[in-house]
């Protein structure tokens, strides 16, 4: 029996517990960077006299983490994803753990430029990689969980931090909590997860026989110079880039759009809430999809349904209409964390994974780039965020478009499919 054969009779408990750490090294990695920032804002304004300005602009170090993708990757393929996500939570928990310490402005962005080069290391490509080698056949369910860890992340740490802030008045401790709660999450990374196969592992899934597959399917897949050979991953590359757009141009401002409509802070609140809670419910309801419809169409759906979806925000906002709005595109916006990674794997494999996933990754630098200042010159411009809105909008409708050309196609002097035989590595019949 194959080495993954041996690993999946071991029984799948051990994958879920793989997917525990992911999941919760998902929802500190994002709920500390993203969700939980702007407490810290006035805490940290009060103690040093920095303004606000140089405050927020360390949040331009998370291109840092973009362009680093690529290595990470390549570090994951070549050595795994156990060591690399290790380190990368060590290295997150040494820049919380020192921030107590900070006496200059120098201090706070090198040690913010260390957060985000852990930002992809820590939870996004090991999740991708992990997910592949242990649910081959029901990763779309077991990555709508993993990748769920951005919206608990979301949900649970600004709070905890708040409280920590509040008991004492203090952002130190409240660093310090978070840099023991992403200590204790290495060392949980480095005792639970492991791989089930390697690139000696076979194709064939426990318990079936010979069956056709695509090239990119099961344990093997493209290297990354069959990959840039290709139509697809240029094609799944823009997809995924100008998708980004909807954090920074439509989550981040949901709120102040929702308040320039003249809808209440209370009820503004709120439908950040539900529209947190429905994209978990679209990570599940469309990460199944894909292990019955190929992840290409599944993420042509959620881009179409974003986009009805901001037609909604910028039309209906009355009564009940606000909460069918926001819930809407709540609900397939929050799938994109979920299909992206899956789209990758279905088009080129998992052999390199994160070696890809990472080179695309490091496209969101334009996204991260662009997006604020769209979002912001719209507002100066017309007093509002509806054109902006409009933007992404039509860049959703064009990351569609391109979908229909990353269709399954063989890397170069390969055959379209493949029988894949026991104990075969799929990667070996493309020679």
């Amino acid at each position: 029996r194959s080495t993954f054969g041996t690993a999946m009779a071991a029984g799948p408990g051990r994958g879920w517990l793989i997917v525990a750490v992911v999941f919760l090294g998902a929802g500190l990695t994002v709920g500390s960077s993203n969700y939980a920032f702007g407490l810290f804002v006035e805490p940290l304004e009060g103690e040093f006299g920095w303004r606000r300005t140089y405050i927020s602009a360390s949040l331009s170090f998370m291109a840092l983490g973009s362009l680093c993708g690529p290595l990470i990757g390549r570090l994951m393929d070549r050595h795994g994803a156990r060591p690399v996500m290790a380190a990368s939570l060590v290295v997150l928990a040494v820049s919380f753990a020192l921030r107590p310490l900070m006496t200059h402005l120098w201090h706070w962005y090198a040690l913010s430029a260390l957060q985000f080069l852990a930002f992809y290391g820590a939870a996004i490509l090991p999740a991708g990689r992990l997910v592949g080698l242990w649910f081959p056949r029901t990763r779309g369910r077991a990555m709508a969980i993993a990748t769920m860890g951005n919206n608990f992340g979301g949900l649970l740490v600004p709070p905890l931090v708040a409280v920590a802030i509040g008991v004492d008045g203090s952002w130190q401790t409240a660093y310090l909590g978070l840099g023991l709660a992403a200590l204790a999450l290495a060392l949980a990374a480095a005792l639970v997860v492991t791989e089930p196969g390697s690139g000696r592992a076979s194709g064939r899934e426990p318990g079936t026989r010979d069956r056709r597959v695509e090239p990119s399917a099961g344990i093997g897949g493209w290297t990354l110079r069959q990959a840039l050979r290709s139509r697809a991953f240029f094609a799944v590359t823009a997809s995924i880039m100008l998708g980004n757009f909807t954090y920074t141009i439509i989550l981040a401002h949901v709120f102040a759009h929702l308040e320039v409509r003249e809808i209440s802070g209370t009820t503004a609140a709120l439908s950040v809430s539900v529209l947190a809670a429905c994209g978990m419910a679209g990570k599940l309801v469309l990460g199944y999809m894909t292990e019955r419809v190929p992840a290409r169409f599944v993420m042509m759906v959620a881009f179409g349904g974003q986009i009805v979806g901001i037609v909604m925000m910028l039309t209906l906002l009355s009564g009940s209409a606000l909460w069918l709005a926001v819930g809407l595109f709540g609900f397939f916006m929050g799938s994109f964390g979920t299909l992206s990674p899956l789209l990758v794997q279905d088009s080129f494999g998992i052999r390199s994974f994160g070696t890809i996933m990472g080179l695309i990754s490091a496209t969101t630098v334009i996204s991260f780039g662009l997006g604020p200042l769209i979002a912001g010159l719209s507002y100066d411009l017309s007093g509002g965020y509806g054109p902006a809105f409009i933007a992404a909008a039509v860049m959703f409708g064009l990351a569609a478009v391109s979908l229909t050309q990353a269709g399954p196609s063989p890397p170069p002097g390969s055959r379209r499919s493949l029988i894949v035989g026991a104990g075969e590595d799929p990667s070996q019949r493309l020679k």
